[in-house]
């Protein structure tokens, strides 16, 4: 079961002007000043959309998760299988850093990402210019279309659920979900 909450977000292709707008019309109110009635008319032109957000329920731990593996059956007990994905993780970390493509069958492929700064042109381009390192994931053919297997459930969002508990450890009836 996939919980899911729903969140309102603006789609508007002039978004940064919006925004602009609407950051000029909180500085003039901040001032004491009246708005520029162009500001409030662009503001006046968002568009939103309802979008889903996933909801976890839990944090599996390598630990929380070779203990569901050994329930499944398995011969190997939970510090094996955990020892496994341990080494595993060490693994593919030493693989990816040799610059190696990892495809494990159905969990999918895993490679380097890097994210880096322009430079003038490719005589100038030195690693100084990688800002950053990340593992991209290509799922395999398991993981490709998790949607026609998926169950979804709405749930309140995290903030929400934030808002409730508060209210009742303060001892109060009624929420208010906008503060």
């Amino acid at each position: 079961m996939i919980n899911y909450s729903i969140v309102m977000r603006s789609v508007n292709a002039n978004l940064l002007e919006i925004n602009q707008a609407k950051s000029r019309i909180n500085q003039a109110k901040k001032e004491g000043t009246t708005p520029d009635p162009k500001d409030l008319e662009l503001v006046k032109t968002e568009k939103q959309n309802a979008f889903a957000i996933s909801q976890y329920t839990d944090i599996m731990t390598i630990e929380k998760f070779a203990k569901h593996i050994t329930s499944h059956g398995s011969v190997y007990s939970r510090a094996d299988i955990s020892a496994i994905l341990y080494i595993a993780v060490d693994c593919m970390r030493e693989m990816l850093l040799e610059g190696k493509k990892i495809r494990l069958g159905d969990l999918g492929d895993f490679s380097i990402l890097l994210t880096s700064k322009g430079a003038e042109d490719a005589d100038k381009f030195t690693a100084q210019n990688i800002t950053g390192v990340k593992v991209q994931w290509e799922p395999g053919q398991e993981f490709k279309n998790l949607r026609d297997d998926a169950e979804f459930n709405l749930v309140a969002s995290r903030s929400a659920q934030a808002a409730v508990i508060k209210a009742i450890k303060e001892g109060k009836t009624n929420v208010d979900l906008n503060a």
